[in-house]
């Protein structure tokens, strides 16, 4: 860890020692004579004449590490300071004219200096040689002798430095070796004001300086200053670096941020709306008049609660019809089995194609029940079936780019499927009379490739196993020796004249056969089986197609699945967050009353697990309808779109797997509970669309002095309104771990300036100073000669206003901002 320290400046080699370009040097002799050391007083040499202002055209553009406001900002805040800052902590005092008397003691002046014009008191600066030139009105130029106060040293320090002596010695080493962690800093002390472009640029605050640049005869002393010019109203100065920036609108991001007031959500009206269910299908008799409140995507915490409607009877009949209608093509399937013209439409039942019911469970507790014979519930499936009609075609073709190569590999599989189907018939007509003797001759070209189970430890293959065994003769398994004893052979011809020219009535056994036989511990049934699966044609199909179509779909088939090689039924995957559509679309659904919610305004809420599953499901079983309809591989199984909130994870497992009888809200990776969303909508995120919010554990009611916190994952629904979402973080978990949400100004260089506002009566650091409390000048510039209020009670390192740069870089210094809400506050604790 490191420490923020301020130095009025730094000097280093011989600048350090010389007045303005004055060196004088000196020389001393030292003598040892017997023992005895002798030091003379040094002997004075000739003054030495070091290189200044009016000697140099600027310093190389690397020497700028930083600009703020950083070029081309649009919207820069008009509290602060413009400054600039170099690479070289001693580079503006390196050819310092002289010093100043400053309240800690003389300072060396820099020769260098910021400043701020506004877009309408100059123009950009003209191209020139050696430097560009920028004509600027002196009134708009800050008073020069006050320019030691504007410049300053910036040291980041290991925190187990804590005196000044030894820090001192550090920057010196650090300006010396050019480190990164010294900066020297130049800062304009112009007040900016709101929706203006603006030109600032570091000029030589020297006339030498401001000669040379211009290429012109020196006019004056060299020390003296660049502006005023006797009897001119403008000045020409050379510009060694510029650039442009326009502030905004104003307001700070800490005077907008204090803008924030917390509104209750149901005091806002937001997470409920009341809908009419009298007259659910128009053109029949309507159950009875009644109204439910329906929920969206998000809600107010603490308000989870079964669905009620105005009037319990016209629910229950309302039930009891939905289910019987939605039952409907179930039922007439099973009534009218022969009769395959008769056909029933009914409401959808969503989730059938994952779960394969057909109609609505009788438990109640059941998240199919559940999701098809609630209303609400009903709701939030429509408005998935709805995204998907919608966004039919751009949906499909991001489909098909999915799934060229699944098409591919289900080509294959088929002609897989296919060849097997057509070698079983061969195989049946030609081979299921055989015997084993036949079958093993038949294997014979390729014995020594067919593994057998029943070979034994020693002898793997068949061909290996006819060779270790004793009562097979060598070569009676060949196809020659079957050709040899064929029936219509030669050989059975002459051994049928040998008897008389008499065929027995029974035929020895062959040779192969009887050999099989004799062998020990050998089952001729099973091998004749062992053979004959070798020989499968769809375990052959599913090797080669193994080697054909990789995939880990293989590791769920085998050979004895009623089709090992059916098509493959991959579902696309969209990673798109759906609440990212459903709040562009439909807002007042995603979170009822949220138009009606005022600005400036920060609300609590919670995420809505049975909406969001809910809408998941109607989500994916219509998309897996269009996918059917479009001759997609699919079964209407798969889960294309499994995320509903921006997150890195899924938000729902595949639907296919949902335990049948849990909950429909606990189906959701967080469980039943919700997580916390703060919804905050004013001019700061317009403002500042970089604007942080962490959410902290307290210690003691408060928040620590050091904390990281868990960022929120912001979900913008314009440019004033952003919701931000705490995955992980739940109501009950917010209040016993005592969790503030602290609102933190975007990452940024550091910055200088004062507060917008009115300035408080009673100041407890600087950092409460205000412009309102600042005196400045006709040209908007800061007066060191009057200062504002002290801070009271002064702490004893205060620093003083005026006293040098230091001090006025600690008081000016703007600390990030931030802004905290107590969880258990905001819950209503």
């Amino acid at each position: 860890m490191s420490t923020r320290w301020f130095f009025s400046s730094a000097q280093v080699g011989a600048g350090a020692s010389a007045t303005g370009q004055a060196l004088p040097t000196s020389v001393r002799f030292n003598r040892d004579i017997e023992g005895r050391r002798e030091e003379p007083p040094p002997v004075s040499g000739p003054t030495l004449s070091l290189v200044g202002p009016g000697d140099v055209f600027g310093f190389d553009r690397s020497m700028v590490l930083r600009e703020e406001p950083p070029p081309g900002t649009s919207d820069a805040a008009e509290n602060v300071l413009a400054t600039v800052e170099l690479a070289h902590a001693d580079l503006p005092w390196l050819l310092s004219p002289g010093t100043a008397p400053t309240g800690s003691g003389p300072t060396p002046q820099p020769w260098v200096v910021l400043i701020v014009l506004a877009e309408d008191e100059a123009a950009p600066p003209r191209e020139s040689h050696p430097l560009p030139v920028l004509t600027a009105p002196v009134a708009a130029l800050p008073p020069l002798a006050e320019r030691w106060a504007w410049a300053h040293v910036e040291a980041r320090l290991p925190d187990t430095v804590t005196d000044g002596p030894g820090a001192k010695r550090l920057v010196e080493q650090g300006a010396r070796n050019h480190s990164a962690d010294v900066v020297a800093r130049l800062m304009c002390p112009r007040r900016l004001l709101p929706n203006r472009g603006w030109i600032a640029a570091v000029v030589p605050a020297t006339a030498a300086g401001r000669d040379a640049g211009l290429k012109v005869t020196p006019a004056g002393a060299a020390t003296a200053d660049a502006w005023p010019i006797p009897g001119r109203d403008t000045v020409d100065l050379p510009v060694y670096h510029w650039w442009t920036f326009r502030t905004g609108q104003a307001g700070t991001f800490e005077e907008l941020a204090r803008r924030l007031r917390f509104r209750p959500a149901a005091e806002a009206g937001l997470g409920s709306r009341i809908i009419d269910v009298g007259k659910p299908w128009p053109a029949e008799e309507s159950p009875g008049p009644a109204t439910v409140p329906m929920d969206g995507a998000l809600r107010a915490p603490g308000t989870a609660a079964p669905e009620t409607w105005s009037d319990p009877a016209v629910q229950e009949r309302f039930r009891g019809l939905l289910r019987e209608r939605v039952d409907a093509p179930a039922r007439q399937r099973e009534e009218a089995v022969d009769d395959q013209d008769i056909v029933a439409v009914g409401p959808p039942l969503y989730g059938s194609h994952h779960t394969g019911e057909q109609t609505v469970p009788a438990e109640p507790e059941s998240w199919l029940s559940t999701l098809n014979l609630e209303v609400r519930r009903r709701v939030a499936a429509a408005l998935g079936t709805r995204y998907v009609q919608l966004e039919q075609e751009f949906l499909m073709a991001r489909a098909w780019e999915q799934v060229g190569e699944i098409r591919q590999a289900n080509r294959l599989l088929a002609a897989g499927e296919l060849a097997a189907a057509a070698a079983e018939r061969a195989q049946h007509k030609h081979l299921d009379a055989l015997g084993v003797a036949d079958l093993v001759t038949l294997m014979a070209p390729v014995s020594g490739r067919v593994p057998l189970a029943v070979a034994g430890a020693d002898a793997k293959t068949l061909s290996a196993m006819l060779a270790a065994s004793d009562k097979v003769p060598t070569g009676a398994a060949s196809t020659s020796f079957a050709r040899l004893i064929r029936s219509g052979g030669a050989l059975a011809r002459r051994a049928q004249r040998g008897v008389d020219g008499e065929v027995p009535d029974e035929q020895p056994d062959p040779v192969l056969l009887r050999g099989l036989q004799d062998m020990e511990d050998m089952d001729v049934e099973g091998l004749s089986g062992e053979l004959r699966e070798r020989i499968s044609p769809t375990r052959l199909q599913i090797l080669r197609m193994t080697d054909r179509v990789p995939g880990d779909f293989w590791a769920d088939r085998n050979q004895d699945d009623a089709r090992p090689l059916r098509p493959i039924m991959a579902h696309p995957k969209f990673t798109v967050p759906i609440a990212e559509e459903l709040l562009a679309r439909w807002p007042e659904w995603a979170l009822p009353g949220i138009s009606a919610l005022p600005p400036d305004s920060v609300t609590l809420l919670e995420t809505n697990p049975e909406f969001i599953a809910a809408l998941l499901v109607g989500l994916n079983h219509e998309f897996n309808r269009e996918l059917l309809w479009r001759e997609f591989p699919t079964d209407q199984r798969g889960t294309p779109f499994a995320r509903f909130w921006p997150s890195d994870d899924a938000d729902v497992e595949e639907i296919a797997q949902w335990p049948r009888e849990a909950p429909l809200g606990s189906q959701l990776r967080t469980g039943g509970a919700g997580n916390l969303v703060l919804l905050v909508r004013g001019e700061l995120l317009h403002r500042f669309p970089g604007t942080a919010l962490l959410a902290v554990r307290g210690v003691a009611g408060k928040l620590p002095d050091a904390f990281d916190g868990v960022p929120a994952t912001p979900l913008a629904l314009d440019e004033s309104t952003v919701l931000y979402l705490f995955p992980g973080l739940d109501a009950a978990r917010a209040r016993t771990e005592d969790f503030f949400f602290v609102f933190r100004e975007p990452m940024r260089g550091t910055q200088f300036g004062f507060d917008t506002g009115a300035q408080p009566a009673q100041m407890e650091s600087w950092a409460d100073l205000t412009w309102d409390g600042v005196h400045v000048a006709g040209g908007a510039f800061v007066l060191l000669g009057r200062a504002p209020a002290t801070p009271t009670p002064p702490p004893p390192d205060l620093a003083v206003w005026g006293r040098d740069a230091a001090d006025m870089a600690r008081i000016a210094f703007q600390r990030p901002f931030q802004l905290a809400f107590s969880a258990t506050t905001l819950l209503g604790g």
